[in-house]
């Protein structure tokens, strides 16, 4: 039976002044960190289980700008996936961020976290994500390896913007323009700052001086440094986040492969077209054509307005789903029966405290 492999780096550049002011992927001030355990929870259990600190907070289960989030996606793929028969192995590495709380699901073979608060980048790659991507290449696994890492974006388009010299936009999970106006101030200082230090592009300054980049970057970095070059890498399923230290390998040449990069296509609306051209021919770029403007629910459509684009591995397990020969009715028909499942477990705690005040 084929396995599928689902690998997520989880982080949160919680060094970033004010992160709740720079993304929407979050529930708010000094909470930002704990996004990625939650989603790693949502997809695995279809639930989050790590408790929110303070007064609980109302939610109907949706984002602020009114999307469903991208872990409630990517979880509705896996399972769909796991019903036509496939192996579903999920393994999260938590880059001092808390270790989701997870309990066994049948439909995953596997379910695996490590890492957690006060984790060490180089010692939880090599202990712990080098020898499971390693394990599943040499399985013959198809191997995905996706992140969520809030507040990233700020980090890859510095890197991005040194490597190519073009002035990208800072991207992200974000159209809100106070957000975006914040961002740039941060990009705009942390590019100075650089510059002032250095003025030419080296991978070792920004990965020796913690201000200049996030820890999923420094973890990709050193996987691909630390790789046994005959295994084929795992496919990266996601955008910017993974081509900027990718690309930064690369020129610092420690990596000589191909490499296979699945995103959304909304990821490639704007400065991401212009980013691939420096991408190598043999390199292999794959995005979804799934059209959710077909979705009868606005949750999804919203992803078609730009107002989320990415996260958790949805493009992967988008693109995957295509490869494989899901058809574009099957893949929404999968998202919806995600979305309704997902927003059943609010309406169910809704009508549970109306009758505890009744």
């Amino acid at each position: 039976m084929k396995t599928i492999c689902f690998n997520i780096l989880n982080g949160a550049a919680t060094h970033l002044p004010g992160l709740h002011q720079l993304s929407d992927a979050g529930v708010g001030q000094n909470l930002m960190h704990l996004t990625p355990t939650r989603d790693a929870e949502l997809m695995t259990c279809g639930q989050s289980h790590t408790p929110l600190p303070g007064p609980a907070i109302s939610s109907d289960g949706l984002l602020g700008n009114r999307g469903v989030s991208p872990a409630v996606l990517s979880r509705g793929l896996l399972r769909m996936f796991h019903k036509a028969g496939y192996n579903i192995e999920f393994n999260s590495f938590n880059f001092n961020v808390p270790k989701p709380l997870t309990t066994q699901q049948s439909w995953l073979t596997v379910n695996q976290h490590f890492g957690g608060v006060n984790s060490n980048t180089d010692e939880l790659v090599k202990q712990h994500l080098l020898p499971t991507l390693a394990d599943q290449a040499k399985r013959g696994a198809i191997s995905l390896l996706a992140e969520c890492g809030v507040g990233g974006t700020t980090f890859s388009t510095l890197w991005l913007r040194l490597l190519t010299d073009l002035r990208i936009s800072p991207a992200g999970s974000t159209q809100d323009q106070e957000k975006l106006a914040i961002k740039s101030a941060i990009l705009a200082q942390l590019e100075q700052d650089y510059r002032q230090e250095t003025p030419y592009f080296n991978l070792d300054k920004l990965l020796v001086t913690p201000k200049f980049h996030d820890e999923i970057q420094r973890a990709i970095c050193t996987l691909i440094n630390e790789w046994p070059k005959p295994l084929p890498l795992p496919t990266f399923v996601g955008g910017m986040m993974f081509v900027a230290p990718l690309l930064a390998s690369r020129k610092a040449n420690r990596l000589d492969q191909a490499v296979k990069i699945s995103t959304t296509r909304w990821v490639l609306q704007g400065d991401g077209s212009q980013i691939l051209k420096h991408l190598n021919d043999q390199d292999t770029i794959g995005v979804n054509t799934t059209q959710f403007n077909e979705s009868t629910m606005d949750c999804i459509k919203v992803y078609e307005q730009g107002k989320v684009v990415e996260g958790c591995g949805l493009g992967g397990c988008l693109v995957l789903a295509e490869e494989l020969g899901w058809s574009e009715q099957d893949i929404i028909k999968a998202l919806e029966q995600a979305v309704h499942s997902h927003l059943n477990h609010f309406q169910a705690k809704d009508i549970s405290l109306e009758e505890h005040i009744a």
